[in-house]
């Protein structure tokens, strides 16, 4: 599947600022933490691991090891500042938790070129549980076509 969204955005957040969001969150401040964490909050759309460790490489000029740039993403998953969401092609995709969306909100997967957005907040009933079940975490995917995608397709 093709990525129609080459380039790397310029960054908005400053270290500083990703740097005081982390020690805000109680969390041991490290450069890659700081790299990673702003690579997702300066991004449009959840990344896959590959597309974030292209835009690390590419904005500090230097090879990012894959494991520690996993471990990373994990630990921003785990401690809250960042989720994961899969789409029909399995891949994982992470993006920074936003302080304007709550932490279930549907996902758009394009089926064309394989890009993931989130959607805005809309209302889905949570299904109900057996006695005892609680959730942790709902996802909703939502698979179709992009605009980009939709717009560039050729006559049958």
């Amino acid at each position: 599947m093709k990525n129609h969204v080459h380039d790397t955005p310029s960054p908005t957040h400053s270290d500083a600022e990703v740097t005081q969001l982390l020690r805000d969150a109680g969390q041991r401040v490290t450069k890659l933490r700081v790299a990673v964490y702003r690579t997702l909050l300066d991004a449009e759309q959840p990344l896959s691991h590959p597309e974030v460790q292209q835009r690390l490489e590419s904005s500090i000029a230097s090879p990012v090891d894959r494991v520690s740039l996993y471990r990373n993403l994990e630990w921003l998953v785990d401690i809250g500042l960042a989720h994961r969401i899969t789409a029909d092609d399995r891949v994982w995709r992470f993006s920074a938790r936003r302080l304007e969306q709550s932490n279930q909100h549907p996902h758009f997967h394009c089926v064309s070129c394989g890009q993931v957005f989130c959607l805005p907040e809309s209302p889905v009933s949570t299904p109900t549980l057996p006695k005892d079940y609680s959730v942790i975490e709902m996802e909703l995917v939502v698979n179709g076509v992009c605009a980009h995608c939709g717009k560039n397709k050729t006559p049958d």
